[in-house]
This record gives C-alpha cells, sequence and structure tokens, in this order.
C-alpha cells in the first residue's frame, strides 16, 4: 500500500513540475513527509528537484528533505542555495545529521556553510567530522542525555521532559563525579521506583559501550545483539562522547547489507555515472581471462577457431547480467531510480554496451592472433551481448515489482541463464550475417 501511494504521488508531482504548476504543487508538496518528498526528488530531472524543493516552505521539513537525499540529488538542491540560507536550515538538524549532510557536499560549500555556523555547533560539528565517516564517531549524536548518579528519579523524570528535541532520550546514562560513565537506566526504570529513590542505586553498571574509532558495521551487530535502542561512545578515559541510536544502526545495516550484495556481484557502488561504470572493468577482467583460458584449452583439443571465444562471451554476459541485477536491486531498495524504471533500464543498457565495447578491445589482440574467424564477429556480439545482459539484468527485478513479485526472484542464476541465451542467440545471427575471415 505504501509503495503504491509513494508511486501516486511520484506521478502528481512530476506531472506537476513537468508543467510547471508551481501552485497546485505547493499544495501537493505541503502534505507530504519529509521522507515522500526525498523520495520523490529522487525520481525527477534536476531542474524538477530544484522546482520541487523550492516550494517546501517549512524550513524544518525542508532540513529534514536534504539530509534524506545523496549523491546528484543533493547537489543539485544546494548548487542554487546561498551558504546562509543552508546554514539555517542545518541549524534545524541534530548535530549528527548536520555532519553527515555537510560531509557529502562539496570542500567549498562545506567550509562556507562552517564559516557561518555558531561557535559551539560549530566546535560539535568539526569534532563530528574529524571521525572516519564509517566509525561509531563518525556516526554518533553527541546529545547524549546524562545524569549524576546521586540524581533521584523525580529529578530524573523532570530532565527528561525538559530535554530539548535534539537531545535522544534512550536511555539516562549517569555519570560519575569525574564525568566517566558508570551506568545505565531504562526510562522504565525510572517509572518502576519510587521518586526519591537515586540512580546510583538502580542503575545497571554493566554498560555496553564502543571506542569511537569502532567499525560502524561492529556497532549495529553489537546493538543488534544485545537488543540496544542506542548504543554509548566514550573516549579511553571512560567519559562519553555521544551515543549511536537505533536510527543510524538501521541505516548502517540496510548500506552495509547493500555494499555486501553489490560486492558479491563485483559492483563497488551503485552510483550512474562514467566513473563508476569504469570501476567495474576490473571484476569483469576475470571471467574474461577465464575465458580466454578456456579457449585455450578447447585451442588444444582441436575445436574450431570461431567457437573458442564463446566461452568467453558466455561468462561476461552472465557476470554483466549478475552486476545489472545487484545494481537495480539496490536502487529499488532504495528507492533512487534516477528518473524512472525505464530510464534506469535503459541507462544500464547504455553502460554494459559500454563495457563490451571495452572488453572487446582488450579481447581483439588474441582474436586477431588465436581465432581470426571471430575477429570481425567479437566486438560486435559483445558488445550486443552485454547490452542485452545489461537490460535483462536491469530489466527483470523491475519487471516483477510492476507485476507484484518480489523483485528478489530475479536471481542471478536465473538472469545469467537467460542472458547466456539470449547473447549467444545473438552472437549465432551475427556470425550467420558476417562473412568469414
Amino acid at each position: 500500500m505504501a509503495d503504491t501511494l509513494l508511486g501516486q504521488r511520484v506521478d502528481a508531482i512530476r506531472r506537476l513540475a513537468r508543467r510547471g504548476h508551481t501552485a497546485p504543487l505547493a499544495k501537493v508538496v505541503a502534505k507530504a513527509r519529509a521522507e515522500d518528498i526525498a523520495a520523490v526528488i529522487e525520481h525527477l530531472t534536476a531542474t524538477e528537484q530544484r522546482l520541487v524543493f523550492a516550494q517546501v516552505k517549512e524550513e524544518r521539513v525542508a532540513a529534514d528533505v536534504l539530509s534524506r537525499v545523496h549523491g546528484e540529488e543533493l547537489l543539485h538542491l544546494v548548487s542554487e542555495l546561498a551558504a546562509d540560507r543552508l546554514a539555517g536550515l542545518l541549524s534545524h538538524l541534530a548535530a549528527d545529521d548536520q555532519t553527515d549532510l555537510l560531509g557529502r557536499l562539496p570542500e567549498e560549500t562545506r567550509a562556507a556553510v562552517l564559516a557561518l555556523m555558531k561557535g559551539d555547533a560549530r566546535e560539535e560539528v568539526e569534532e563530528l567530522l574529524g571521525y572516519a565517516p564509517d566509525s561509531a564517531g563518525g556516526i554518533m549524536s553527541p546529545s547524549a542525555f546524562t545524569l549524576h548518579e546521586g540524581t533521584t528519579c523525580r529529578d530524573a523524570i523532570a530532565a527528561v521532559q525538559r530535554a530539548s528535541d535534539h537531545h535522544l532520550v534512550y536511555y539516562a546514562y549517569v555519570e560519575s563525579e569525574a564525568g566517566q560513565l558508570v551506568g545505565i537506566v531504562s526510562l522504565r526504570g525510572l517509572l518502576q521506583h519510587p521518586p526519591s529513590t537515586k540512580l546510583g542505586e538502580i542503575m545497571s553498571r554493566d554498560v555496553i559501550s564502543v571506542r569511537p574509532e569502532v567499525d560502524q558495521e561492529e556497532v549495529a551487530r553489537i546493538a543488534s545483539r544485545y537488543d540496544l535502542y542506542a548504543v554509548p561512545v566514550v573516549d579511553a578515559q571512560g567519559h562519553l562522547l555521544g551515543i549511536v541510536t537505533i536510527d543510524d544502526v538501521v541505516d548502517v545495516l540496510r548500506e552495509e547489507s547493500g555494499e555486501d550484495l553489490l560486492m558479491m556481484a563485483g559492483v563497488r557502488d551503485a552510483e550512474v555515472t562514467l566513473r563508476a561504470t569504469v570501476r567495474r572493468l576490473p571484476w569483469l577482467a576475470v571471467p574474461l581471462a577465464g575465458g580466454l583460458v578456456v579457449a585455450e584449452l578447447l585451442r588444444f583439443v582441436g575445436a574450431p577457431a570461431g567457437l573458442m571465444l564463446l566461452p568467453a562471451l558466455v561468462l561476461l554476459e552472465a557476470s554483466v547480467a549478475v552486476q545489472a541485477v545487484a545494481l537495480m536491486l539496490r536502487r529499488l531498495g532504495t528507492g533512487r531510480l534516477d528518473g524512472g524504471a525505464v530510464r534506469a533500464v535503459l541507462s544500464e543498457v547504455l553502460r554494459s554496451g559500454l563495457l563490451g565495447l571495452v572488453l572487446a578491445a582488450a579481447a581483439a589482440g588474441y582474436a586477431s592472433v588465436r581465432a581470426p574467424a571471430a575477429t570481425l564477429s567479437l566486438p560486435l556480439s559483445l558488445t550486443a551481448g552485454l547490452a542485452i545482459a545489461g537490460g535483462l539484468g536491469a530489466g527483470l527485478p523491475v519487471f516483477f515489482r510492476r507485476v507484484g513479485w518480489d523483485p528478489g526472484l530475479a536471481t542471478a542464476p536465473a538472469v545469467g541463464t537467460l542472458a547466456t541465451v539470449c547473447g549467444v542467440a545473438t552472437w549465432v545471427g551475427l556470425v550467420q550475417l558476417l562473412p568469414g575471415p
């Protein structure tokens, strides 16, 4: 149901944005949540993205939208924002969200915004920027809710009620006179004990904490293992630096699982750029090398020269199809389809065809010496075959989603097999049409 409503909202906002109907567009945007606006923006062109964002009148919502968009979409939105306007929007975010957003901005823009931030806020953000972005320090919120161990439950509850919006109160972290983290009390614990009870009497001293340099994936594993809503981050002396909250843990788990899926397919990132496409080549060099080894084995047993490079073609087509599936599942999972599903599939066809051209050039020398019969058909077969494989790998998950099936049904064996059959059929057709050596 949620996907259907989001799809309807995307279509409505896209139609209004393309026609330039700002008045009705503003009404639709005003009723939408920041999460939905961010999801919609990732389906639009750069001009449409800026037009939609301009209709977000409430600064807190606009700041939340910026914190939820990534990559080129974020750059499109901030490109026309003055530094003081951007700094004003960031003031509505918690320090960890400010840090995350600033870390995704160009260095020049980041420096300009930091220069406009107030002293305490700037120091806090600069300190967080000093940690590795994939570490506990890089994702923690410094706004931990702390109390002294001599505080009573009555006073602790009153402190919770006075806490600002930026304080995420999952637990009360208890500190000693020296400012060291010595215990933890849940909100339920505060309510279950008499008002005059001191925190030092009811707190749990077995505090599970991490150092700021610990990898974010390890933090997520700890939170999952011990069912924690937040994980405290402490320095070497035991002073509380901040907390990694459950929403950050969920983001880390989703990010890491997505990265693992891409790495298994031989893809380093899901960005739709020429650089990201080129970075897929080293992984494809493995099936190409394997195919050439098989070609030598076939040559050793006297196989026809025209068939020697067919294994290389088959291995590459299956590999490209698996890469395309992983990329599309990642984009479907994050809602980033870069202008729509059809455009995303066509984009993958073009990138896969480009990979085919590059790999054909790499194999041309071998073909000219070892398999002259394939010298003419090889570049065309690789280019067409990999373009088809990329289209199938990207298109099947989209098709499954459109008909109401789980996109994950587009498994690597199924897509790889289909891509191989189509690719070999293309090769056979080209061999029949092209003149012999």
